[in-house]
């Protein structure tokens, strides 16, 4: 399960990020006559890109490669299951809002295909069960060792 949803959302910014680059290697801009590939801050968003990708998908893998194991798969690391769950899906929103930045106004518009991948992604970080502020939640508590079904309590 943990794969399929990380490997979905991964896939979205993935291809976010191959049509924002790809977009700006052709496009050019008045009054400049290179294309928007060869502006730093395009330069820098496409790098940031590239990090959190390869970051989303080494965090799939490990977590992953450790349920692959049988002492573990009867007794999955919570802690591991959700800590994946929420960084996966947050860079997956972060990627995708990056190619939005680097496409500018046109990411917008209907006809391009980012502007259903950015709605799309964004389900990312209100997909359950651990999503959000109760995936924290849930982190936190077993940070503090607390059991993670503990209600809060407000003093």
């Amino acid at each position: 399960m943990l794969q399929k949803f990380s490997d979905h959302y991964v896939g979205i910014a993935q291809a976010a990020r191959d049509y924002a680059i790809n977009w700006a290697r052709e496009r050019t801009q008045a009054p400049f006559d290179r294309p928007m590939s060869y502006y730093p801050g395009n330069q820098f968003l496409a790098a940031e890109m590239e990090v959190g990708l390869r970051a989303a998908r080494a965090m799939v893998v490990q977590t992953a490669s450790a349920l692959s194991e049988l002492p573990v798969r009867a007794n999955p690391s919570l802690m591991d299951l959700i800590a994946c769950h929420q960084f996966v899906m947050e860079t997956a929103v972060s990627v995708v809002d990056k190619a939005m930045r680097l496409v500018g106004g046109a990411a917008l518009f209907r006809s391009s295909p980012l502007e259903q991948m950015y709605r799309d992604v964004r389900a990312a970080i209100i997909h359950q069960p651990f999503a959000g502020y109760d995936g924290r939640g849930w982190l936190g508590k077993l940070a503090f060792g607390l059991p993670p079904d503990l209600m809060p309590r407000w003093v």
